[in-house]
């Protein structure tokens, strides 16, 4: 047993070496394949619906930033179903084993993280309008943000939820069957988390400043994660971070760029948003943990 509970919920059903190759391969590939064949059938249908004549490259659906969202929530929506019915059908595990120790999702973590991460990042972003006021732009549309908001609200939390219980529910549990030393467990699926996040960038230097800042953001949930032996928290905080870069934040040349969202950041290093990153994500433990250090230590023992 572990000095975590929450990592000993894998011993829980079947945990073969192929149950999990099944599962990965069913999740991704499948998920994979289901969702290029349902963009196809979206572009043939779109293709017909307008017409030969008016068809332009320029204005293809692809290049439409709310398209690009509702294939991402297509994507995570068949890749959460597919995995669900791995784990209850494969592993023949309780999915909540891959949330909390308990036996019910604990709703109020989840706001607590997504309030207090939220708080944060506002903080900051009022700052940097203060004194960096000439790399921001501000534009509020009406209606194209309510589409965003509306987007926002139905995409992310799914696809963060599902990022969060595959990454630090699933993986994480996987690897502390191997290992009894929660940090192992930690540092191994933060890198993977980190490096997966290569290609949303526009260039080699922003998806370098992607990847380290996904490493620094993976790191936080899987402390948090770890340290109140459940997944909510970070729930929460993956949920709102994603939605406050889309809705509120988003930058020039992100993966994501060309949204409605309130505030731009315009172009510049990308590189020189990695500090004040790591001073938001010390903050954000010192809160969590201010009181419970002892939950910090056994995750380092």
């Amino acid at each position: 047993m572990s000095k975590i509970s929450f990592l000993d919920n894998a011993v829980q059903g079947k945990n073969t070496m192929g149950s999990y190759i099944l599962t990965m391969g069913i999740t991704f590939i499948g998920g994979i394949f289901a969702s290029i064949s349902l963009l196809i059938l979206i572009v043939v249908l779109y293709f017909l619906s307008i017409g030969s004549a008016r068809y332009d490259a320029q204005t293809n659906i692809l290049n439409d930033p709310f398209m690009m969202l509702i294939l991402i929530g297509i994507s995570y929506g068949i890749f959460s179903l597919l995995f669900y019915l791995c784990v209850r059908f494969i592993h023949k595990k309780h999915f909540i084993s891959l949330i909390n120790t308990g036996k019910n999702i604990k709703w109020r973590r989840i706001i607590k993280g997504a309030g207090l991460w939220v708080g944060i990042m506002g903080f900051f972003t009022i700052l940097s309008f203060i004194y960096q006021g000439g790399s921001l732009s501000f534009k509020f549309d009406f209606w194209p943000f309510i589409v965003l908001l509306f987007l926002s609200i139905l995409i992310f939390p799914l696809q963060a939820s599902f990022e969060e219980i595959f990454f630090r529910g699933y993986l994480m549990q996987a690897v502390g069957l191997i290992t009894k030393k929660p940090v192992i467990p930690l540092i191994i699926t933060t890198l993977i988390f980190g490096l997966i996040h290569f290609n949303n960038g526009t260039d080699f230097t922003m998806s370098i400043s992607i990847v380290i800042s996904a490493l620094i953001i993976g790191l936080m949930l899987g402390i948090i994660v770890l340290g109140e032996n459940g997944l909510e928290t970070a729930m929460g905080v993956h949920i709102a971070n994603n939605i406050y870069v889309a809705l509120i934040l988003n930058s020039s040349n992100s993966g994501l760029d060309g949204l409605p969202s309130l505030i731009t950041a315009q172009s510049t290093d990308p590189l020189s948003s990695i500090p004040l990153l790591i001073l938001m994500v010390g903050i954000m433990i010192i809160i969590l943990f201010w009181n419970k250090k002892e939950n910090l230590y056994r995750i380092f023992q």
